[in-house]
């Protein structure tokens, strides 16, 4: 998938159809799902928002475990963020793919799949890795520098759908 087109995502444009299959491809998912997708947008824009404009919650509490700590962020006092959102990464258990101070965006609404990229959640923590499976409320995630770990009394496991692959200022 060309680089203009991540560029025209974050500007909040609208794919155009020849671009479907690029970004089926890289979405994992169908055309028609991206044309479903598409059309949705079309219908709502111009109110649509850049995809940069997602609030960025949580900080790194543990580097060597990729561990991050999500404060209360709404009235219920609840501290799993609902609707898509952004971490920052700081943390090298990610490299190559994800760099320390690279924006990832992350979709609670998708089910995670074998291989995809997420964030569980448990008491108020949440650690990255590749989603390997889960079992009894526990999820077993890899990681790219080769550990594994297994997070339990899962609350939640979102999933990263997009993420910057440089260091911005």
């Amino acid at each position: 998938m060309p680089q203009q087109t991540f560029s025209t995502w974050k500007s909040g444009v609208i794919p155009r159809p020849r671009q479907f299959p690029a970004i089926a491809a890289f979405l994992g998912v169908s055309e028609e799902d991206v044309a479903e997708m598409a059309r949705e947008a079309a219908e709502t824009s111009p109110s649509i928002t850049p995809i940069t404009v997602a609030r960025t919650y949580g900080k790194i509490s543990d580097r060597k475990a990729g561990k991050f700590k999500f404060e209360p962020i709404n009235d219920g006092r609840k501290r799993i963020p609902e609707g898509r959102y952004a971490i920052i990464i700081d943390t090298k258990v990610m490299e190559p793919v994800f760099h320390v101070g690279v924006k990832a965006w992350l979709d609670p609404s998708r089910w995670p799949t074998a291989g995809d990229d997420v964030l569980a959640h448990s008491g108020g923590f949440a650690w990255i890795g590749r989603f390997e499976g889960m079992s009894n409320g526990a999820v077993q995630l890899s990681r790219y520098d080769g550990s594994q770990l297994e997070v339990k009394n899962v609350e939640a496991v979102h999933v990263v759908v997009l993420s910057e692959r440089v260091v911005t200022a």
